[in-house]
């Protein structure tokens, strides 16, 4: 009898297991193997928070890039857009004059629900403000079949040089969301727009 219970409870897990496999697609298996620590010469990179799918994945890296002054991976992740190359170049041009953050620390990521995509809780006194203005448009804009809206909350340390002079989004702590879409199913995920801090 006692092996009889054993043998049907060893069918009932593979069994289990046999069908959470053939029901789980590759995509919805999704475990963050990145960099959590990174310090290199002055600058350093944190991640806080884990992410918990591709998106967020892709979205941290463009921190992570930004702070390794990786400018060719930070590339591969962005959209085909000219202003995303001006973008780069710039940013890379800046960082060879000294003129960079030397800091993110991500404290927190999450994609947003479709019910977040237009209102953000409520802050400033108790009213309503956009999370993502406008983001129906650069979806339809890029014919994104897929894509996903990720909010993060950052601190951000600038250079001496940065400092100097007197940056727009100085340092501080910000929240920034990110549209990371794809416009066909054989495409990779990429950045689309960064949203305001």
């Amino acid at each position: 009898m006692k092996k009889l219970i054993t043998f049907t409870a060893i069918t009932m897990i593979l069994t289990s297991l046999f069908a959470y496999t053939n029901n789980t697609k590759p995509e919805d298996v999704y475990t963050y193997n990145g960099e959590t620590n990174v310090n290199i010469d002055n600058r350093n990179f944190k991640l806080e928070d884990i992410p918990d799918n591709l998106a967020e994945e892709i979205v941290v890296n463009n921190f992570l890039y930004s702070i390794t002054a990786d400018f060719d991976s930070m590339l591969d992740i962005l959209a085909n857009i000219e202003t995303h190359k001006i973008s780069i170049e710039n940013e890379e041009k800046h960082f060879n004059e000294d003129i960079y953050i030397r800091s993110y620390i991500i404290h927190e990521i999450s994609t947003l629900s479709k019910d977040e995509y237009d209102k953000k809780e409520l802050e400033n006194g108790g009213q309503n403000t956009l999370y993502y203005y406008g983001w129906h448009e650069i979806i339809e804009k890029h014919n994104l079949v897929e894509y996903e809206i990720i909010n993060v909350n950052f601190t951000q340390k600038h250079s001496n040089k940065s400092k100097e002079l007197i940056p727009q989004w100085g340092d501080g702590t910000y929240s920034r969301s990110f549209i990371v879409g794809k416009p066909s199913d054989d495409t990779e995920y990429k950045i689309y727009d960064f949203g305001m801090m």
